[in-house]
C-alpha cells in the first residue's frame, strides 16, 4: 500500500441511538445517555477540540483534536450504554466555522459532513440485502481512500463479532477492561471465578476483537 501524506486536523463523531423510539425507559436511556458523553468529556478532555454534546435527545456529536485514543474511546461509549446500540459516523477534516470547544453542534465543516454522510450509509445498509453491515463507519472524503477502504472493512468485521455478544459478556468485557484487563481483578469485581472471566472473553473472540482494535488505531494514527 502507498503511503498517503493527508494531514486532518480534526475528527468529528456524530452518533445516534438505533430504534431510540422503542427504548423501554427512554428518560432513564436519555440520562444514561448524557452521562456516559459527560464522563467521555471529562477523561479525555486533552483529546477534545469540541466536548461531546446530546443533540435531539437521541443523537450526539463530538470533536476531536487528537484520535489517538478513538477506538477505546468509542468502545467504551458503546460498552456503558449497553444494551442501547449505536450508529457512529466519523469524520476526517477541517472546520469552516469558529470553533467552539463547550458546544459540538455549533461546530462545522467537511469533517462534520463526512461524519453524517457515514450515519446515512449505515442506515442505508441496514435496510438491504447482501450489503456489508457496520454500525461504524469512517470517511475522509475520499482523500485517503485505500485507508478508507481498510478501515471500514475492519469496522464491518468488529461489527459482526459484537452483534454475537449477549449482555453479561458486554459486561464481563467492560469491567475487564475497566481493571486494565486483569482477569483476576475482573473476577474480584464481579464476584465470580477468573476461570468465568477467561471463558466469557474467550467465547466473545475478545483477544481476536481486541487485536483488530489496535490495527485499526494504529492505521488510523498514519492518516
Amino acid at each position: 500500500m502507498s503511503t498517503v501524506a493527508t494531514h486532518f486536523p480534526y475528527i468529528a463523531v456524530i452518533g445516534d441511538i438505533k430504534d431510540s423510539r422503542n427504548l423501554e425507559n427512554r428518560k432513564a436511556s436519555q440520562q444514561k445517555f448524557s452521562g456516559t458523553l459527560e464522563k467521555l468529556n471529562q477523561e479525555y478532555q486533552k483529546d477534545l477540540a469540541a466536548k461531546f454534546t446530546v443533540s435531539m435527545g437521541d443523537a450526539f456529536q463530538g470533536l476531536l483534536k487528537d484520535a489517538s485514543h478513538l477506538m477505546v474511546m468509542l468502545l467504551e461509549l458503546e460498552l456503558n450504554l449497553a444494551p442501547i446500540e449505536l450508529r457512529i459516523g466519523i469524520g476526517l477534516g477541517n472546520i469552516e466555522t469558529q470553533l467552539n470547544s463547550e458546544n459540538s453542534l455549533l461546530n462545522d465543516g467537511s469533517c462534520y459532513h463526512r461524519a453524517r454522510a457515514m450515519i446515512e450509509w449505515i442506515e442505508k445498509s441496514e435496510k438491504q440485502y447482501e450489503q456489508a453491515s457496520s454500525n461504524i463507519l469512517l470517511s475522509t472524503g475520499g482523500e485517503a481512500v485505500h485507508y478508507e477502504k481498510l478501515i471500514n472493512a475492519i469496522f464491518s468485521l468488529e461489527s459482526a463479532i459484537k452483534r454475537k455478544w449477549t449482555e453479561r459478556q458486554k459486561e464481563i468485557v467492560r469491567i475487564y477492561l475497566a481493571n486494565e484487563k486483569n482477569q483476576y481483578a475482573t473476577a474480584k469485581a464481579l464476584n465470580i471465578g477468573q476461570s468465568s472471566v477467561n471463558k466469557a472473553l474467550n467465547s466473545t473472540d475478545f483477544y481476536t476483537f481486541n487485536h483488530s482494535l489496535i490495527t485499526l488505531q494504529d492505521v488510523i494514527n498514519e492518516l
